[in-house]
């Protein structure tokens, strides 16, 4: 079956706001708790099963990555300390750290890497399986020496093997585990830094330190065990209690800032406010297997009757730029002359579009039909800083030339799961990436890809 395609038709570039407090006393000790308010729940620590942040955000913490990224996005060693590449760029040979062990014990060897990636691959339904699909195969020759063989060379792959979803897994603990794997306590197995111990849905995930844990990156400052001895990620999906806890010591970090905020943590000298930009892209994405949005005229319409400035400014307060495109300036790939050929707000034009199109209206604010059918749109989202108002603000902007929005919110796991079924017609989502590959999950051979605008937000830390 083919799966729904998906695009973008607003984009914003969001500027990414972290708070924390103003810390007043020295290092962490290992018996200290950092705990981190955030407004999204955990999928799965399955790695290979998801495309969350929510989830990603805790599988660095329990898991490493054969290779690595510093903060140049340079690619620097992990678990496997050297590597060669054959000169035609279709045989990676990679040579593994020793003592390096599994939280349950078990010592990491070639066999735990090769299994990693063979499952990635036959993973029925993985989101991101396309990031090795060039991967022929894996072979473990000996227990410290992995090779890869391609079928066609792969310049990004380094890239794609320090990404979350290539963390190496121990085949034992899914073997016991089974579909199970990544559900919870005793169902994870990685040889991060830190070890699941207590996970309550839509509440709390405690991870404590790996005291055995020697091998962090060469980049690190400290390769041993971590600073902290606790880490709770605390889920608080209402914006302002979860700047609350901050501010009153109950948490250490929180991210996804309202911007409506943002002037006045500035003047709380309980706490610090960090802006950055990232790779980040908000969107609303379209189900272009559902009608009426598999008529091309319906899609142009929507992206010129959404005003994307309005939205920056009534939804980001300013924190965002628009984007035109699915990629965000600074992606390998970008191109400066996209805002040329992009949707610009031009309510006028979806109105004539829809016209010729053969929706009707029966009068001015009326919803639009056609052969009996109203151009009513099921638009899927889970709450976040501006998305409320984003919603309403497209709502809105839509109904201004005959489209109804049918908004429905939903909590981050089962907004997720919704879209996988393909229940939606329209959906509101942010996307990080550092390459261009991201179009392989967007737009790739077999998917029926509608084209748009998107707005690029100053995006919510992490990424």
């Amino acid at each position: 079956m083919r799966r729904p395609a998906r695009w973008c038709v607003l984009g914003l570039v969001v500027l990414s706001l972290v708070v924390l407090p103003q810390f007043a006393t020295g290092a962490p000790s290992a018996g200290s708790t950092f705990t981190f308010a955030r407004p999204q729940e955990t999928e799965t620590l399955d790695p290979q099963r998801t495309t969350a942040v929510s989830s990603a955000e805790v599988d660095y913490l329990l898991y490493d990555t054969l290779v690595t990224q510093d903060y140049a996005n340079t690619v620097q060693p992990g678990l496997a300390e050297k590597w060669t590449i054959s000169p035609d760029g279709k045989t990676y040979t990679f040579t593994l750290r020793s003592g390096v062990r599994f939280a349950s014990g078990k010592p990491l060897t070639s066999a735990d890497v090769k299994y990693t990636m063979d499952r990635w691959q036959a993973l029925k339904g993985s989101p991101t399986a396309y990031n090795i699909s060039p991967v022929e195969s894996v072979d473990a020759p000996n227990p410290t020496t992995v090779v890869m063989h391609l079928k066609t060379p792969l310049s990004i792959l380094l890239v794609n093997l320090a990404g979350y979803s290539a963390s190496i897994i121990n085949q034992d603990a899914v073997t016991r585990a089974g579909d199970d794997y990544g559900t919870g306590v005793g169902k994870v197995d990685g040889t991060g830094p830190f070890v699941l111990r207590e996970w309550v849905r839509n509440d709390r995930l405690v991870v404590t330190r790996n005291p055995a844990y020697t091998w962090g990156p060469p980049f690190y400052k400290n390769h041993g065990p971590a600073p902290f001895g606790t880490v709770v990620f605390h889920t608080i999906v209402e914006d302002t209690p979860r700047v609350a806890a901050v501010q009153i010591g109950d948490a250490q970090f929180a991210e996804s800032i309202p911007g409506e905020q943002v002037p006045l943590l500035d003047k709380d000298k309980r706490v610090q406010v960090i802006r950055y930009g990232d790779l980040n892209t908000a969107f609303i994405g379209l189900n272009l297997g559902h009608k009426p949005l598999d008529d091309l005229k319906v899609r142009q319409a929507v992206n010129y009757g959404i005003d994307k400035q309005e939205i920056i400014a009534g939804a980001y307060y300013g924190l965002a730029t628009e984007a035109f495109g699915p990629l965000a300036p600074g992606t390998p790939g970008w191109w400066s002359g996209v805002q040329k050929i992009g949707y610009h707000y031009d309510p006028s034009r979806a109105k004539r579009i829809l016209d010729e199109d053969g929706w009707t209206q029966s009068g001015p604010g009326a919803v639009r039909q056609k052969n009996g059918q109203p151009l009513s749109l099921l638009f899927l989202y889970s709450p976040g800083p501006g998305v409320e108002q984003l919603v309403t603000l497209a709502q809105s902007e839509l109904a201004g030339v005959g489209v109804q929005l049918r908004p429905q919110s939903m909590e981050w796991t089962a907004f997720l799961a919704a879209l996988r079924a393909g229940q939606h017609d329209l959906f509101f989502i942010n996307v990080r990436y550092v390459t261009p590959d991201v179009l392989y999950f967007y737009a790739s051979t077999g998917f029926r890809v509608g084209t748009g605008p998107a707005l690029r937000s100053e995006s919510r830390w992490p990424s």
